[in-house]
């Protein structure tokens, strides 16, 4: 498919290609002559969501092992060198719901680094798994206090969010867990997931469609064919969720207000991404001026979207001082209940449209950006592309944003997390705020949670 697309000050072709290998394995080409790097990426479905309770990290554990060495460079370093030698650099990345092996080069190696990409794509050794293992223990044990206790705000979130569904799961694992996984069962998980029909390949860069594609099917087509992984039902988030609170000696409190929103496929998913940014693109925008330029109550503020196949959410990041933490809350929520109240004014939904397009302008600059985004199209069955999402962008109005604004920024469907140092006072006051139960708190980390649970249900249901 070759699209033009009127830049700001250009007009750039686009050229997008999708063929099939002769396994079934899906590959995406986007030609981007501009550009002086090329990306290569091999992605496929597994993480948490497609992970059962027993083996939860063995897909992490699974990606690290991948470069410890393939059939023809038997060794960490001996594959690294080659990598290396052609000015490569090649990096893997677990997330819920898929794992992302990657490489940039030079367009003149472009061949080369499908050739290299295929040997930790198919015939990995999987070798080291006592040295994999401690460094991922150490990956945990770095989001984990003395006492165990998870720290990572953004996973306690999950955790109670979509409790009883695979994706609350942690992406490392358990550490007891990870511990337990022998090389057999690594190897067998990998056998399962890195398949043809389970994965797509994605290029991005200044390269040829039809020489790529011959170059693929030469390296990648030797994959074995397979099946794709099933996944279980979309979660549930339930209303009304009580406040969770992990206390820690620390001088600052993180509070995470995090919305169910919708998920990549939705109609609205645009709309949720320049909601984002009116909430929170620059000093100018409603939660920086309310929180960190009018009333200096924060420093460290972030509002993201986390969406994937079939679930969505909107968090509201902001660290304070303790003392602070009641007003950050109270101005939160005052503040996204003006957006909800009122349609945002021309002028803001424009800026918010400018940043939006300018980001995705600087996208075209970044192969590995591109290849990514188009990988993972492909991967989850998504048919919007880079001059769809613009488009989408463009045409919202005050009112489409307002709408999906009062569907989503809802307090009662909102989960509050905190880590860091909390009192008894400040979280009955927060109760009160977002009209929950008094006294409803969970305290984690106390002995009257039993391993394994949350307060309000069991932590998660083989899928």
């Amino acid at each position: 498919m070759t699209r033009e697309i009127r830049l700001s000050t250009v007009l750039l072709v686009l050229r997008t290609v999708q063929q099939t290998l002769s396994n079934g394995l899906p590959l995406v080409v986007v030609e981007l002559p501009h550009a002086h790097s090329v990306s290569v990426a091999m992605m496929v479905r597994t993480g948490p969501r497609f992970e059962q309770p027993e083996e939860n990290g063995l897909g992490h554990l699974v990606e690290h092992l991948l470069f410890r060495g393939t059939a023809s460079n038997p060794s960490s370093y001996q594959y690294h060198v080659a990598v290396e030698s052609i000015g490569g650099e090649v990096n893997g990345l677990t997330q819920r719901d898929a794992t992302t092996v990657h490489m940039t080069v030079v367009p003149a190696h472009t061949r080369r680094a499908l050739e290299l990409l295929a040997e930790v794509c198919v015939e990995p050794v999987l070798t080291g798994l006592g040295v994999e293992r401690d460094v991922v223990l150490e990956e945990i044990l770095d989001s984990t206090d003395a006492e165990g206790n998870d720290l990572d705000i953004d996973s306690i979130s999950r955790r109670v969010l979509w409790a009883g569904h695979p994706m609350a799961l942690p992406v490392a694992g358990d550490a007891d867990l990870v511990e337990s996984f022998t090389e057999r069962e690594c190897r067998m998980f990998f056998e399962r997931t890195f398949v043809a029909k389970n994965g797509v390949l994605a290029v991005a860069g200044r390269v040829n469609a039809e020489e790529v594609f011959a170059w693929a099917e030469a390296s990648f087509g030797r994959m074995p064919v397979g099946a794709r992984l099933p996944a279980p039902p979309r979660p549930q988030p339930r209303p009304r969720l009580p406040i969770h609170v992990q206390t820690t000696d620390d001088s600052q409190v993180a509070m995470l207000l995090t919305f169910p929103a919708p998920d990549e496929l939705h109609p609205d998913f645009g709309r949720v991404l320049l909601l984002k940014r009116v909430l929170d693109d620059g000093f100018a925008s409603r939660l920086r001026q309310a929180i960190c330029e009018q009333r200096g109550l924060a420093y460290s503020l972030s509002v993201g979207v986390d969406a994937y196949q079939d679930a969505g959410a909107l968090d509201i990041e902001v660290t304070c001082a303790p003392r602070k933490l009641y007003a950050v809350v109270e101005q939160v929520l005052c503040s996204i209940g003006e957006v909800v109240e009122a349609p945002i004014p021309a002028d803001e939904l424009e800026r918010a449209k400018i940043r939006h397009r300018a980001d995705l302008e600087f996208s075209l600059d970044d192969p590995s950006e591109i290849c990514g985004w188009y990988g993972a199209s492909v991967l989850i069955g998504s048919e919007v592309g880079y001059e769809d999402r613009l488009q989408d962008i463009l045409a919202v109005t005050p009112d489409d944003l307002r709408r999906v604004a009062a569907e989503i920024l809802n307090p009662e469907r909102a989960l509050l997390t905190l880590v860091g140092p909390t009192d008894e006072r400040t979280a009955r006051r927060l109760e009160r705020l977002l009209q929950r139960p008094p006294e409803s708190t969970v305290w984690l980390g106390e002995d009257d949670v039993e391993e394994g649970e949350t307060p309000d249900g069991p932590r998660l249901v083989a899928g």
